[in-house]
């Protein structure tokens, strides 16, 4: 945060001397630049303390950073074009993607401030065809989270910033249509749509769908872990394949987290020196802490659900080895769990419920035919 405010500090203070500006409006060109970006800093530290970011980028201030400094950057070279084709409406949406809505208005503003005070054309009118731009853009991308639309946002974003541009520059300071002039202001747009689209993919794949893809890989049988765990503790592993089958069905059916529950289901009862090794998500990581610590830590459904499954498995397992010829009731042994190791008072400080736990045992009692097939295991 530090390199931000000294970044656009020596770029004003750069500026300012090349544009051949004396001290008082050098002096001014800093005051203005330095509280903008400072204001940028404050929001930035806020949102990664209240956690208002939608995914990990305050853990990650370097993306904010390197779009800033590029934004500084670019702000430099906008001082030598045409009012028409000053491309923030890119680094008021990136910006607030990488941090939040108030962030990214304070940080885009910064960089247009440093471009309006160094460049003589720039009214008070041009100032805010680009903030209002960047404001309308912001709003579009802000609220998008769990799914993600880049074409219509990106659509009305761009057209309001033509409409805005045409507005000032070619009806009121013009008062007519020069083709010419409308050149520069489409070749703005349409670089804006390019960088837009490029930012918003990389952006969806490298950060919003990160952790999808994380989950992908750590619930694959072929993952190296489980991969380990087959080799080596068959048992071990045979239990967590069913494990997690049974995890993810009920879970699924009480629109819990699904494939938090079932990585927990494959890893939960690897040893400590090989989870150490598995980059696992936060509430992976939350959920296998609970049932490392041990039944008194238990807190979440998600956590009951795999230590309830689990235990039926097991049981499964061995009356299924002890009796190779004799047929084991399957029902009476998940009752039998259930009254012993499984009742509301015995669960009484985890969040899981009455309602919950007769349909968890419900469930369990209709896969009888899964527990045959899994004899042959």
């Amino acid at each position: 945060m530090l390199v931000m405010l000294l970044g656009i500090a020596g770029a004003a203070s750069a500026g300012s001397i090349l544009t051949g500006a004396d001290l008082y409006n050098t002096v001014r060109n800093l005051v203005f630049c330095v509280l903008a970006a400072l204001a940028a800093v404050f929001s930035f530290q806020a949102g990664r303390v209240s956690g208002s970011f939608f995914y990990d980028d305050g853990e990650h201030p370097g993306r904010f950073l390197c779009l800033y400094l590029c934004g500084i950057l670019c702000a430099l070279i906008y001082t030598q074009l045409p009012a028409t084709g000053w491309m923030f409406l890119f680094f008021y949406v990136s910006l607030s993607r990488v941090s939040d809505s108030v962030t990214g208005i304070c940080a885009g503003t910064s960089l247009l401030i440093l471009t309006a005070v160094l460049c003589g054309q720039a009214s008070p009118a041009v100032f805010l065809v680009y903030f209002l731009s960047g404001m309308i853009g912001i709003a579009l991308f802000a609220h998008q989270k769990d799914e993600f639309y880049i074409a219509v946002p990106s659509g009305l974003a761009l057209g309001s910033q033509l409409l805005l541009i045409f507005a000032e520059e070619m009806l009121v300071r013009n008062n007519r249509l020069v083709w010419r002039d409308i050149l520069m202001p489409f070749a703005n747009v349409a670089m804006n749509c390019i960088l837009l689209c490029i930012f918003m993919r990389y952006y969806i794949n490298r950060v919003a769908k990160k952790e999808d893809n994380l989950y992908l890989l750590l619930n694959n049988q072929e993952y190296t872990a489980m991969v380990w765990m087959r080799e080596n503790e068959k048992e071990k592993y045979d239990c967590a394949i069913h494990t997690a089958y049974l995890v993810e069905r009920i879970t699924s059916e009480l629109d819990l987290d699904v494939r938090s529950a079932k990585c927990v289901a494959y890893y939960v009862y690897l040893p400590v020196e090989r989870l150490k090794e598995i980059p696992f998500p936060e509430p992976v990581k939350s959920l296998l802490l609970e049932l490392k610590t041990g039944k008194k830590a238990l807190m979440r459904k998600e956590a009951v659900i795999v230590q309830i499954c689990h235990q039926v498995v097991r049981e499964i397992q061995k009356a299924n080895a002890q009796n190779r010829t004799a047929k084991v009731n399957y029902g009476q042994l998940i009752t039998q769990i259930f009254e012993r190791r499984f009742t509301i008072e015995k669960l009484a400080e985890t969040e899981i419920t009455l309602s919950n736990l007769r349909y968890i045992k419900k469930r369990l009692l209709k896969e009888k035919m899964y527990y045959e097939s899994m004899t042959g295991s």
